[in-house]
């Protein structure tokens, strides 16, 4: 399972195994903080990492998992090593490796067994700064386990940098920019697009809102001129055809644009309507993909389902008030206006 932001829920997930495979249990055992390869000294590494001892061919990834005396993860892995027919060693070292560890001698006044572990011990020590740089070349190009870490890697920048938002300054510093960021990186494909179609900002909108959203392109709506731009007969702007304008207003379609949400439940529509943080969110996103040269109206749709009764005391004006029609359609009335325009 994952959360909003497509990453794992470690709490879902079983412990790490022998069952697992190579990649699949470092993968398991990493997180924030942790990484092989990378986190600098042994004691910020997730586990020790080695081989045993055998003289058979391999027949699986993980030999064994346990938990070394100093309560850190202890694998032994099969996959590569310098020990055993697939290693770079001679194979007699392999075996003169494996007689050490196959003596076993009774400590007094001690029920376990021990052995000769020094020469298996040493190799180990080499090779697990080897082991761990095998797995980071196998995550560092893998796209799903950079997801995994919090910095995301390399495909974590080149995300960024198509989504706009690559160098620290254009990530913001609002809690709006913040919570907008991986919808952002989710959708960083579509925003980079230079031909800038309808999904470019329907999708990320409706991953943002949770549901279906619609761009309504070329709405109309007046636009006030300035009084140094109005018509002034004998002065400025008054030459037909060219530059005069009869009021203090034109109409324009080239300018606005309207989203319309759902058909959305009412505690989605109330909060588009009335939730500042919400909204704070939304105005971000969008501006983040159209910019300022558009204005943007929302229009959310209230199902038919869960339209209000109109009683006193459970419906507001402008808001979730309607009379009741022998035809059941859903709401779409209530449109805000300009919400690119609002305060930040």
């Amino acid at each position: 399972m994952a959360d909003d932001a497509r990453r794992a829920v470690h709490d879902l997930m079983g412990a790490p195994t022998e069952a697992m495979s190579f990649f699949e249990l470092l993968r398991r055992l990493e997180g924030p903080g942790l990484a092989f390869g990378r986190a600098g000294g042994p004691e910020r590494e997730p586990a020790r990492l080695g081989q045993g001892t055998r003289m058979a061919v391999a027949t699986r990834d993980v030999a064994r998992v346990a938990m070394s005396p100093a309560g850190i993860p202890a694998v032994e892995v099969e996959v590569i090593g310098l020990l055993g027919p697939e290693g770079p060693m001679p194979l007699h070292l392999t075996r003169w490796v494996f007689e050490r560890v196959s003596q076993r001698w009774f400590v007094a006044g001690s029920e376990h067994a021990t052995s000769d572990t020094a020469a298996l011990d040493f190799c180990n020590m080499l090779q697990h700064r080897m082991i761990a740089l095998y797995w980071r070349a196998w995550g560092d190009a893998q796209p799903a386990v950079q997801a995994d870490r919090p910095a995301a890697g390399r495909v974590g920048a080149t995300l960024g940098a198509l989504a706009g938002i690559g160098l620290p300054g254009q990530r913001g510093a609002a809690p709006a920019a913040r919570e907008t960021e991986a919808v952002k990186l989710d959708h960083a494909m579509q925003i980079a697009q230079e031909v800038h179609g309808s999904e470019r900002l329907t999708a990320p909108v409706a991953a943002l809102l949770g549901a279906p959203v619609r761009l309504v392109e070329f709405v109309g709506g007046w636009i006030d001129l300035p009084a140094p731009l109005q018509t002034r007969i004998g002065r400025v702007h008054a030459k037909l055809g060219q530059g005069a304008v009869v009021g203090a207003r034109v109409f324009s379609r080239q300018d606005r644009a309207e989203l319309r949400v759902g058909p959305v439940g009412l505690g989605l529509y109330l909060r588009l309507a009335d939730e500042p943080a919400l909204r704070a969110r939304l105005r971000h996103l969008v501006l983040h993909l159209v910019g300022r040269e558009t204005d943007i109206d929302l229009r959310p749709v209230l199902t038919q389902a869960e339209v209000p009764e109109p009683r006193l005391g459970r419906v507001a004006l402008e808001r979730t008030a309607w009379l009741p029609t022998r035809r059941a359609a859903d709401r779409d009335d209530l449109r805000l206006r300009r919400i690119t325009r609002e305060a930040a």
